[in-house]
């Protein structure tokens, strides 16, 4: 059984599933990725956007803590009036990270 959800400016919804709390969720145009079945007969599928968020939570888990000697020591610097930004250092850094992004 399957249902066709369609809402005002949200891409079309489709959910399968006997009961409501049984189906399963797929935005419109979000293809689903195939895994491996298990015995059971069940299978989970992730969608794309599925997978990219969960590569971004695991990036985020790994990221470095933050060094609060070093924040305290630009806090103190800022309120000095003695800080120095380095601009062609955060130009790279801009650069780095406009590179790093995924092309849509």
């Amino acid at each position: 059984m399957s249902t066709k959800i369609t809402g005002y400016g949200t891409p079309a919804t489709v959910v399968t599933g006997s009961t409501r709390t049984g189906g399963v969720e797929r935005v419109a145009g979000d293809a689903p990725q195939s895994g491996p079945a298990s015995s059971g007969g069940d299978s989970v599928t992730l969608t794309n956007s599925a997978r990219t968020l969960q590569k971004l939570g695991d990036a985020i888990a790994a990221a470095p803590v933050v060094d609060g000697g070093r924040v305290e020591s630009i806090k103190s610097q800022i309120a000095q009036n003695t800080y120095k930004v380095d601009s062609l250092k955060v130009a790279a850094k801009l650069l780095q990270a406009d590179q790093e992004l995924p092309n849509h």
